[in-house]
């Protein structure tokens, strides 16, 4: 299954339960963006890609930028639009591998929450991220946070608890390929006083930093700051 597929039938209607506490996580969000002088400089604009049901976007939106946020998921856009009254945020369903679809002058591109690793190759992001530096002014900075999933695990380690509580229990596993990993994601939802089980699967990339570091140098960027938070890194970058 795609990652568009997955998201459709499956992960999108429990992503905003599954991600936690919306206004904690977002206020550790602004505080990353913040706390590495993520402001408007130029124009205000920030294109946040894979915005979801909007962590980055009403981040940025709080910091001062107009933000569009795209995504390809239009029942967690409707989740940020319900969260982005009064701030300037406009969404855009769009898949962000057409980037003419959303292509606009801007002084900052967000891709973020492991969005990167649902495209299909690293040669793809390699592409993205030159269109995304020719979207981009000099100064135009770019920040990326994904899951580095170079490192195989091996037995019960695949097996991931996500989340639980009285109504649903999340867990993941993980099968490893040559540059992939497929996510299954298995849901046990109680419905009528029974349990549930509901089961989706997707692909995603093995990237390590230093390879998209490299293709951020190739695209004309200079990284400017690396962070790695609850095993995700994150990378700042300017043109």
């Amino acid at each position: 299954m795609s990652a568009r597929s997955h998201y459709e039938n499956h992960l999108a209607a429990f992503y905003a339960w599954m991600s936690g506490n919306f206004e904690t996580k977002q206020q550790e969000q602004q505080d990353w963006f913040s706390g590495h002088g993520v402001h408007p400089r130029g124009n205000k604009v920030a294109i946040d890609l894979g915005a979801g049901h909007g962590l980055q976007s009403v981040s940025l939106a709080k910091l001062g930028f107009t933000v569009f946020a795209v995504d390809f998921n239009q029942h967690l856009l409707s989740e940020l639009n319900a969260r982005a009254k009064g701030l300037p945020i406009r969404t855009v369903l769009a898949d962000l591998k057409n980037v003419p679809q959303y292509a606009t002058e801007a002084e900052l591109i967000t891709c973020m929450g492991d969005t990167l690793t649902h495209l299909d190759s690293t040669e793809t992001v390699r592409d993205l991220i030159r269109q995304w530096s020719a979207l981009l002014p000099a100064g135009g900075r770019i920040a990326l946070s994904f899951r580095d999933l170079t490192e195989e695990l091996f037995g019960e380690q695949r097996f991931i608890p996500v989340k639980a509580d009285d109504q649903r229990i999340h867990t993941c596993f993980l099968e490893y390929g040559p540059g992939f990993v497929r996510v299954y994601d298995q849901l046990l939802e109680k419905q009528h006083g029974e349990w549930v089980q509901k089961v989706s699967s997707y692909r995603k990339l093995r990237m390590g930093a230093d390879l998209v570091k490299e293709m951020l140098a190739g695209a004309g960027f200079r990284v400017v700051q690396h962070d790695v938070i609850a095993r995700m890194q994150y990378l700042l970058a300017e043109k």
